[in-house]
């Protein structure tokens, strides 16, 4: 595999959810987006992640901080880190559909789904 960056592949045009917007809210914004996922940002720091499986189990009147996945139980990539087959092989292994990105700051600045993968790859 060619050596790329993170930075290289991901999607820059993400949406953001705040840790405050209501469950029910997000799903409708999320389909309406057609988006799987997204990064749950406050104050342009990644605090959770959220999933439409997440919002399913959970209740369409709660917060999105009761029902995100938080910082310590996700993985997040680096814009700087290096797409490594390890990284492939996890997101395959753990059926992951797409890890938050933040640069040094732990500013998020992107996502990296399977589909900005196979869209590199593609090319």
């Amino acid at each position: 595999m060619i050596p790329m960056k993170v930075k290289e592949i991901m999607n820059k045009d993400f949406i953001k959810i705040s840790p405050n917007d209501i469950g029910g809210e997000v799903v409708q914004f999320l389909y309406k987006e057609r988006k799987n996922h997204a990064p749950v940002v406050e104050d342009g720091k990644l605090v959770g992640w959220i999933t439409a499986l997440d919002l399913l189990a959970g209740c369409k009147h709660s917060k999105i901080e009761d029902l995100m996945l938080f910082i310590d139980e996700i993985k997040v990539l680096k814009e700087d880190d290096e797409i490594t087959d390890e990284i492939i092989e996890e997101m395959i292994k753990n059926e992951e559909i797409a890890y938050p990105v933040v640069n040094e700051n732990d500013e998020v600045v992107g996502t990296l789904s399977v589909f900005d993968l196979l869209k590199y790859y593609k090319k």
